[in-house]
């Protein structure tokens, strides 16, 4: 079983749906021998509604996702030099 793959497969689901498709992956594990894989994905949290909505955005809108977080080296820059004029216009962007 593919752990990684598994992983991601699970936390693209809807939280209401996340434990019972995690424990039955678990026993899939248990089921090949795969303690190691078994045991990983047994740990697993159910993610909260903030980081599974996180999630989907990064997985649907990858390049919305690209600049925001350039916005967000940009503005992280603008507080570090207090910049006005980078801070302005960094402003102004975050808030399109």
């Amino acid at each position: 079983m593919d752990v990684e793959e598994a992983i991601d497969a699970l936390y693209g689901l809807p939280p209401g749906e996340f434990v019972a498709a995690r424990d039955a992956r678990a026993a899939e594990a248990r089921r090949a021998k795969d303690a190691t894989a078994a045991r990983r994905i047994a740990a697993l949290r159910r993610p909260t509604l903030a980081a599974w909505a996180s999630n989907l955005f990064v997985r649907q809108r990858p390049d919305e996702t690209a600049r925001l977080l350039e916005l967000r080296e940009t503005l992280r820059q603008a507080h570090r030099t207090l910049n006005a004029g980078q801070l302005r216009q960094a402003s102004c962007q975050q808030h399109r």
